[in-house]
């Protein structure tokens, strides 16, 4: 088949792994994939430091000036659109959702081809939320994104909240299908604790160290997870909590573990490329995603589960997406140090059920949670002419 696959995002950090990783499982698959945007590119550029193009725009278009551009961006998508599909032809259009972006949907529509729409965040919501993306057409930007998705031959959201969320905008449940985010096995996979790692932060080989990946920003919930760690870290003194990343409130988490007196246990490792993620996952016995949004599909979660990790995550509808507590990995009430603690504590005490739990998580990335078992999904879905 041929895919024409859009996206209007800068595609890097996560939404450029999902969206590289998709293109390859569609490749893996057979299936021959162009794509298409302002900035598609089939390797991510390397951090230059410099101002991107949208960061640029945004200084010089403020407020409502820059949603008029948002907006403007139907008519220059429909234009190139038009171009690839003459001479593409493609099978079906695989278009990422973007705020205001009614244009993909709509020449699918004219044309009498497929869209299938990629929601992995209700846009509008989060950004009536957010203080330097104020939404100045929140009205018509609500519209939109239930009319995008209505429009679309199938919306594919990334958890049951999410499809919630879109039907109460008055979206068919029956043309909404839930695909939570998965891994490349070949990219995430078992490996050893490298001895080099150990030594490089200063754990000792025999350490129980729970794990965190991710940008440290405040709506992950790290705060969390070092009240919860020094919480239990007098019970389990050789424990360490290993912090695979960097970001804005380092210094806060810093603090709180000497506020907390467990700062010689707590370790951040700094920004890590992605490529080495995985062998810093290998190092973890415990792995841990403390907070989410409530639609969201945490892609760390299989990465975790595909190196046998033992995963502890919030009890929350998303989440149950991907896990099946105590079976795939253990729960906690969501907000709760108190209950992340004792979650903690008991894996820490229990080296069978942390092998059982990883062992199942890792059965799971295989069989359910990767990226080329999402693209055949779809491509089944594309092939039955529709589905529930």
């Amino acid at each position: 088949m041929r895919i024409l696959y859009h996206h209007r995002t800068l595609g890097d950090g996560a939404e450029g792994i999902h969206i590289r990783e998709m293109v390859s499982a569609f490749r893996s698959l057979g299936h021959e994939v162009r794509l298409v945007g302002p900035a598609a590119k089939e390797t991510p550029a390397p951090a230059s430091g410099k101002t991107s193009r949208l960061g640029i725009l945004k200084k010089l278009f403020r407020g409502p000036a820059y949603e008029a551009l948002e907006l403007g961006y139907n008519l220059a998508a429909w234009l190139n659109l038009s171009r690839e599909i003459r001479e593409f032809k493609p099978d079906f259009i695989y278009d990422r959702y973007m705020i205001y972006n009614y244009a993909v949907v709509g020449l699918g529509r004219k044309l009498g081809i497929p869209v299938f729409l990629e929601f992995n965040a209700p846009l509008a919501y989060e950004r009536s939320l957010e203080r330097d993306e104020r939404l100045y057409f929140s009205r018509l930007a609500h519209h939109l994104e239930a009319r995008i998705s209505k429009d679309a031959f199938r919306t594919i959201t990334v958890s049951t909240p999410l499809k919630e969320y879109l039907v109460g905008q008055g979206v068919p449940g029956n043309q909404v299908l839930v695909m939570a985010n998965g891994v490349n096995p070949d990219t995430f996979h078992p490996v050893p604790r490298s001895a080099a790692l150990l030594k490089k932060y200063g754990i000792a080989p025999q350490s129980k160290i729970i794990g965190f990946t991710g940008i440290l920003r405040p709506w992950h919930g790290i705060d969390m997870l070092v009240k919860a760690f020094c919480e239990i870290h007098k019970k389990h003194p050789d424990a360490v909590l290993l912090l695979v990343g960097d970001g804005a409130i380092r210094k806060e988490i810093e603090a709180l573990s000497r506020e907390k007196d467990c700062a010689k246990s707590v370790i951040i490792t700094g920004r890590v490329p992605h490529d080495q993620v995985n062998e810093h996952i290998g190092l973890f016995d415990l792995a841990v995603s403390p907070k989410t949004t409530f639609y969201a599909s945490p892609m760390k979660i299989p990465e975790y589960m595909a190196q046998a990790k033992a995963v502890v995550a919030p009890d929350t509808p998303n989440i149950h997406d991907l896990i099946e507590n105590r079976h795939t990995g253990c729960l906690f009430r969501k907000d709760s140090s108190h209950s992340l603690a004792r979650t903690l504590d008991s894996l820490l005490g229990d080296d069978e059920l942390r092998s059982q739990v990883g062992q199942a998580g890792y059965r799971e990335v295989y069989a359910r949670l990767n990226w080329q078992q999402i693209a055949r999904n779809i491509i089944s879905v594309y092939e039955a002419g529709g589905g529930n």
